[in-house]
Formats: structure tokens, C-alpha cells, sequence
């Protein structure tokens, strides 16, 4: 009778009677479509950097990563905010430490990416220390975030229950890799055939 009247006395905190297990976050689209555009903006990075470009075409790749990191930020923030509420108690422990010091980078790379399509001009040395800025601030993200959901997709996974919630677990975790693989595949389909 206990946790009937635990989960009742918690329906007015959350919109559902119960909130999402650690497993069912890791199916949120809200999540997915935060990660693929992430890996979007990661992928239309390493274009503009790793492949020598037409001006226009560069111009091109330029603007299609900007508008699209931006797009990409609106349900990240929104993902964050919801985040952050959730676990910030648990704020000590080391996973989450690194998903903090991820979302300082990522800040990091939206102040120098700004810069690089508004008021600077391309080609002075300004414009070269701030797209370095820029280029080491979106490294170590990927690298900050890849790190803290690895060791959140661990923790899921250790702290299933019995079998079946183990194999639920991995299931959720391949979901959204696959899914937001899929966003940032097709969204570079989208770039490319527009190019």
C-alpha cells in the first residue's frame, strides 16, 4: 500500500502519474532530436574543416551549420533545463560533473561560433584565433558529452533490474543512437543534395 501512496502524493509534481524510468529517457524523442542535431553540427563542422571548398560552396556549408547548431540548440536548452531540475542533487557524482562541464563547453562554442558569421571578417588573424576557439570548444564537447552518456548508458544498464529490464535497457540506448544517427545522416543528405 506504501508505494501506491508515494506514487499518488508524487501525481501533482509531474504531468504523468508516474514519472519516466531511467530507461524510458533514453527513448525520448525530445532527446533524439537534441542529439541528432548535435551530431549534425558536428558532422557539418568537420566538412568545413577537413574538406578543402569552392568559396560558395564553403559560404554554403558555412550557413547550413550555423542554422542548423542553432536549430539544434532549442531543444538542447529545453532538454537541459529539464535535466538539470531532475538530477541537480545529484550533481556530485562524476557522470554528472562531466554532463556540467559539457554544457560550459558547448556555451563556450556558441560564444565563438557567433562571432565567425556575423562581424568578424574571414581571413585576419582574429577571425583565425577565434575559429580555433571555436573548433577546440566543439571537440572537447563531443568529447565531454560522448564520455557522460557512455557512463550514463553504464549506470542504466548496471542498474537494471533483473534480465529483462537489462536487455530494455540496451534496447533504449541503441534506440537513440540509431535514431539520432538517422536525424544527422539525413539532415547531411538534406545539406548535400541542396548544395
Amino acid at each position: 500500500m506504501r508505494p501506491f501512496l508515494i506514487a499518488w502524493m508524487a501525481r501533482g509534481r509531474h504531468p504523468s502519474p508516474m514519472p519516466p524510468t531511467r530507461i524510458e529517457r533514453w527513448r525520448s524523442p525530445l532527446v533524439m532530436v537534441t542529439l541528432g542535431g548535435l551530431l549534425f553540427a558536428l558532422l557539418s563542422g568537420s566538412a568545413l574543416l577537413f574538406f578543402a571548398m569552392p568559396k560558395a560552396r564553403r559560404e554554403y556549408w558555412i550557413l547550413v551549420h550555423w542554422v542548423f547548431a542553432m536549430i539544434a540548440l532549442v531543444p538542447y536548452a529545453l532538454y537541459q533545463l529539464r535535466h538539470w531540475l531532475r538530477v541537480r542533487e545529484h550533481a556530485r557524482r562524476t557522470h554528472y560533473r562531466v554532463g556540467v562541464h559539457a554544457f560550459f563547453v558547448i556555451c563556450g562554442t556558441v560564444l565563438t561560433g557567433l562571432p565567425l558569421v556575423t562581424p568578424l571578417e574571414s581571413g585576419t588573424r582574429l577571425y583565425t584565433l577565434v575559429d580555433l576557439a571555436h573548433i577546440f570548444f566543439g571537440f572537447v564537447f563531443v568529447l565531454l558529452v560522448s564520455a557522460h552518456l557512455t557512463l550514463v548508458a553504464v549506470n542504466t544498464v548496471m542498474q537494471s533490474g533483473p534480465d529483462d529490464d537489462v536487455q530494455r535497457a540496451r534496447s533504449a540506448v541503441r534506440h537513440l543512437t540509431v535514431g539520432a544517427s538517422l536525424i544527422a545522416i539525413v539532415g547531411l543528405v538534406v545539406a548535400i543534395t541542396g548544395s
